[in-house]
């Protein structure tokens, strides 16, 4: 196995060092020796070219090998395991699934398809089987079906461009219909072949016909789709594709095929031919097909009763409701106390934008600073879009007894009074559950500068951090720093990225540097750095080097600094207002793009712990991140240790010429940095996953803090079900992620840290007992930390208060 990955490795080098026509070559040669060239079976232009090829090679070893030496025999074995399996239900994803009792299929064997995750996250039960053979689909939900655990996952094997081999992974032989275009084709030997039939359900009755199953019968097919007016429809091939500008109503969940997932035009009426051939093609077996589907329009098959075949599960009416119980408080009434308005543009407008931004609109009410005299109402219009109005304080306080929040969420800072006393005086009047949230830490400065501000926010913030439910900070080394100065959790949380929205991932090939900078100009943050960017492009420039930095920044900064910059022959100042796709499709057209801090100590203090806003979204664009300043700031340290990106620390104009002249001459590395830190973004700064962890721990608070029971209809469902997707994507305690080599170091700590923050205090323990045994420096700074997060843990476990890690260390052998 490790030969094998060394040599893709080597291969993937070789093709990121090409130029785009060389790569164009080899694919076409690449996709020469597959079965079809038909785009329907082929990657789309959202796959990076290189990919592209990687991504054929490994479905022409599938066809050529795989089929014949692994998955065909594994199809096999399970259909003798199968053999005397009676029945088996095969679940659409039609809107009837959401009146349709799936808790009594859990110990059934179920055929999921496509989107049902979204389903299962309300369920104590995984499907026996998880099916998709959509390229679209495949791409677009690619990371949430990877880390789908628990099923047998059958994909084409045209998909093995989008999927490694794994154990719980088969990938069979499936082909167009030989019938084309007068009729469909229905196999009984799906280890061998399966053909297409306009759904994948077609394709998962053939794989139940093969394993034996005698009765199969279909839930949630209803067979009826209405296109939304907004969606965008091409025609690249023979099927239409639709791009989604809103939600789904077609399927269970709004989401689904939700904004910027694409989907084939569904062809209902080739559908149903596909499904009449399937009826034909058992008659004079023992094997029959039944719609058990509450409603829909599918006649096609014979129909059978759910609630007759379940005897046990409720009604429809009940389920329905329960679902819209479910829809309803997985998003408990946010009310964010905040100076900056969500979506205003600045930084922390802009990350409570998209941490909230699939918040139901009218489960969210902000109340904002609007001028030094007036509050200011923020909330979401009916197209996901914020606006503000000017509010007394006495209007204010109508709002939010009108509006009833489940939850407050306050961001203190100074320097707004009228805003922090109304928040005071809200929070100590409400019972609601509070979340304090802290995104720079001001409170130090604060505290250093010897304000007489200190003496009143000081203390109110001891207050806050005592009452909350629940502490926010904007990363991990602001959570780590303090945890260590409050003695609290703090769980973390950042801007993010959505991976469907960002364009195709561009190829270097040329020794042209075009570098980006979006963001502030401010004295005590950037300036200085970007000043020194500017001077190195210059020089670089009269040397030859054909290289440019383009700067767009606020109105005010503009105002403020850019006459610093007129010197700079090759660079540019704008101040550009771009809708979030124009700006992504700005950064992704840089070669380079730019990440600054001053390295003079007030800014050092000052942005020690913030994590840069615009960092995921660099990541993400497919150019090198270029960060220039110094270590000991949570962003520089964090790019630092991605080694996806080039962060140059030393504050000179050599340094930053050195490494832009590097990147000039090596597109291949480039191509390299930009890939890594693409996927680092995606999986890493996902902005779908950081919003289902953040509703989930909102949740969590909410119905710990609730009197009234959340449903009378499988309560530990409906409380799990908002937990359970979200928690996937947390810390698995036995996962190898998690596991710690012996040696104290920061990263090692970092990890017995977050532990201790998602709750896994055993687990947790267990880490920093290794770190301290085996601590080979007695003078290491990190020691306290360990020993003051393990005393704390212990206390959490109920093992009692121990002074020494003597005392603790004998408490555990003991329970040994």
């Amino acid at each position: 196995m490790k030969k094998v990955q060394a040599m893709k490795a080597h291969q993937e080098l070789d093709l990121l060092n090409k130029t785009t026509l060389e790569l164009e070559e080899i694919y076409d040669q690449t996709l020469d020796r597959l079965p079809s060239r038909a785009p329907i079976y082929l990657p789309t232009e959202r796959i990076s070219l290189v990919d592209r090829i990687l991504g054929a090679q490994h479905v022409q070893q599938i066809y050529q090998k795989d089929l014949d030496s692994s998955y065909r025999p594994k199809l096999r074995a399970l259909r003798e395991k199968y053999r005397n399996h009676k029945r088996c239900f095969l679940i659409g994803n039609g809107p009837s699934l959401n009146q349709t009792d799936l808790s009594v299929l859990r110990d059934e064997v179920t055929f999921a398809v496509n989107g049902f995750f979204l389903k299962q996250q309300h369920l104590d039960w995984t499907p026996t089987f998880y099916v998709v053979e959509d390229h679209l689909v495949a791409e677009d939900r690619a990371q949430d079906l990877k880390r789908l655990t628990g099923s047998i996952k059958f994909f084409p094997a045209y998909l093995g461009y989008i999927f490694d081999p794994s154990d719980d992974t088969i990938f069979y032989n499936h082909r167009p219909r030989k019938s084309y275009p007068e009729g469909f084709d229905f196999s009984m030997n799906a280890d061998e072949i399966t053909y297409t039939g306009c759904t994948v359900t077609f394709s998962l009755m053939q794989l139940a016909v093969y394993l034996g199953f005698r009765e199969i019968y279909l839930i949630g097919v209803d067979a009826s789709y209405q296109i939304p007016a907004d969606a965008k429809s091409n025609e690249k091939y023979s099927v239409g594709v639709l791009d989604m500008q809103s939600d789904d109503p077609n399927h269970f969940n709004p989401d689904y095929f939700g904004k910027g997932y694409r989907w084939h035009d569904p062809q209902v009426e080739m559908m149903v031919q596909a499904y009449a051939e399937a009826k034909r093609a058992l008659e004079g077996t023992e094997q029959r097909i039944y719609n058990a589907t509450i409603g829909g329009q599918l006649e096609i098959f014979e129909r059978r009763s759910y609630l007759q075949l379940f005897p046990q599960a409720h009604n429809p009416s009940k389920v329905a409701k329960h679902n819209q119980k479910i829809a309803e408080v997985s998003f408990p009434r946010l009310l964010v106390i905040d100076m900056t308005a969500t979506g205003n543009g600045s930084a922390t407008g802009e990350v409570k934008a998209s941490l909230f931004g699939d918040w139901p609109a009218s489960r969210f009410l902000q109340i904002s600073q609007f001028d030094k005299n007036h509050l200011a109402l923020t909330s979401m219009n009916g197209k996901g879009m914020y606006q503000s109005s000017s509010v007394q304080a006495t209007e204010a306080e109508i709002a939010v007894d009108s509006f009833k929040p489940d939850i407050i969420i306050y961001r203190p800072v100074p320097k707004v009074p009228k805003l922090h006393t109304f928040a005071m005086e809200t929070i100590r009047q409400s019972d609601c559950p509070l979340v304090t949230w802290l995104m720079d830490d001001w409170p130090r400065d604060l505290e250093l500068s010897g304000s007489d501000e200190w003496q009143i926010l000081g203390p109110d913030l001891s207050e806050l951090l005592q009452h909350s439910k629940l502490r926010l900070s904007i990363c991990d080394a602001m959570s780590d720093a303090f945890f260590r100065r409050y003695g609290v959790q703090f769980h973390s949380y950042a801007n993010g990225v959505n991976p469907i929205e960002w364009p195709p991932q561009r190829h270097h090939e040329d020794n042209c540097l075009l570098l980006r900078y979006s963001g502030g100009l401010a004295p005590n943050m950037s300036l200085d750095s970007l000043l020194r960017i500017a001077k190195s492009v210059d020089i670089l420039a009269q040397q030859g080097l054909n290289i440019v930095l383009e700067i767009n920044t606020q109105p005010w900064w503009y105002k403020a600094s850019s006459h610093l910059f007129e010197k700079f022959k090759n660079t540019t100042i704008a101040t550009v207002n771009r809708t979030a796709e124009e700006y992504r499709n700005w950064v992704s057209g840089a070669d380079i793009t730019v990440i600054a801090y001053n390295h003079d100590q007030l800014t050092r203090r000052y942005v020690r712990y913030s994590m840069a806003n615009k960092m995921p979204e660099s990541l993400a664009s497919g150019a090198v991140t270029f960060a220039h300043g110094p270590r000991g700031i949570a962003t520089i340290d964090y790019l630092a240790s991605t080694s996806a990106a080039v962060v140059v620390e030393e504050p000179t104009e050599d340094a930053v010429i050195t490494s832009l002249r590097s990147l000039a001459t090596n597109p291949g590395l480039r191509n390299k940095l930009a890939r890594l830190a693409r996927k680092i973004a995606f999986e890493k700064h996902n902005i779908n996953d950081l919003r289902d962890d953040l509703r989930g721990q909102l949740f969590k608070v909410a119905v710990s803090s609730s009197h009234e029971p959340t449903s009378d209809f499988h309560s530990d469902a409906l409380t799990q079900s908002v937990f359970s997707r979200a928690a996937n994507r947390n810390i698995n305690p036995d996962s190898a992620e998690t596991e710690i080599t012996n040696g104290l170091c920061p990263a090692n700590l970092q990890t017995a840290n977050r532990l201790t923050r998602d709750g896994f205090y055993r687990r947790a323990l267990e880490q920093y007992l290794v770190l301290w045994t085996s601590a080979r420096d007695q003078n290491n700074p990190m020691l306290s930390i360990c020993r003051f997060n393990a005393l704390y843990v212990a206390r959490k476990l109920g093992l009692g208060s121990f002074e020494t890690m003597d005392q603790l260390c004998e408490k555990m052998k003991s329970e040994k």
